[in-house]
């Protein structure tokens, strides 16, 4: 499996599900860049389910949140070594939704920090 796949499929374990009462929503990761691909996060009911590709229609009735950008900055993310807000303020990567998604998506995550 590549980096990034490794990463994101392991979101389940950096998910801290009391940050997530009351937000559900489906999170599409389009990445370009070494590792490019398609990644789908689906929270609901406080629980996180990661697959490979995009969106399903089901999934889809859920509000939506797009992150694109090159796979290395969404590994770096989550990996701890760059603060995502750095990421987003420098245009590394984008979200597309709610401001206010955008928001609660940085704070969902128990993330390594290496900076």
């Amino acid at each position: 499996m590549s980096k990034i796949g490794t990463v994101l499929m392991g979101l389940p374990q950096l998910f801290m599900q009391d940050k997530a009462k009351g937000w559900n929503r489906v999170i599409a990761f389009e990445l370009t860049g070494e590792e490019p691909g398609c990644y789908t996060a689906v929270i609901n009911n406080q629980t996180l389910v990661v697959h490979e590709g995009k969106p399903t229609e089901a999934e889809l009735q859920l509000k939506l949140l797009t992150i694109t950008g090159e796979s290395q900055f969404v590994y770096q993310m989550f990996a701890g070594e760059v603060p995502p807000m750095k990421l987003v303020n420098a245009k590394l990567i984008q979200m597309k939704g709610s401001i206010i998604d955008s928001m609660s998506f940085s704070r969902i995550w128990n993330l390594p920090k290496k900076y």
